[in-house]
C-alpha cells in the first residue's frame, strides 16, 4: 500500500509542472492583437472633430422630421362604394 501511494505521488508530481506551457501562456493572443493593430500612434494624429452650430443642427433636424408628416385621409366606409354608370 505504501509503495502504491509513493508511486502515485511521484506520478502526480511529475504532471503538476508545465514550465514550457507556462512560459508561453498568452503569447498567441498578444501576437494576434499586435497583428491587428496597423498604426499604434494613429489616435494622436487625428484632427479634432468638426463643429456645427447648434441652431443649424436644430433646424435641419426639424426639417428632417417634417418630411415624415402625412396628410390624414378620411376614414374608410364599411360598405364598398360603387359607381353606377347608368
Amino acid at each position: 500500500m505504501k509503495t502504491t501511494l509513493a508511486l502515485l505521488a511521484l506520478v502526480l508530481a511529475g504532471c503538476s509542472s508545465t514550465p514550457d506551457w507556462d512560459a508561453r501562456l498568452g503569447h498567441s493572443s498578444r501576437q494576434a492583437r499586435a497583428a491587428q493593430l496597423i498604426d499604434p500612434a494613429a489616435s494622436s494624429r487625428t484632427p479634432p472633430p468638426a463643429t456645427v452650430d447648434g441652431k443649424a443642427v436644430a433646424g435641419s433636424l426639424r426639417d428632417y422630421a417634417d418630411t415624415f408628416d402625412y396628410v390624414e385621409r378620411p376614414p374608410r366606409t364599411l360598405l364598398p362604394q360603387r359607381i353606377n354608370p347608368r
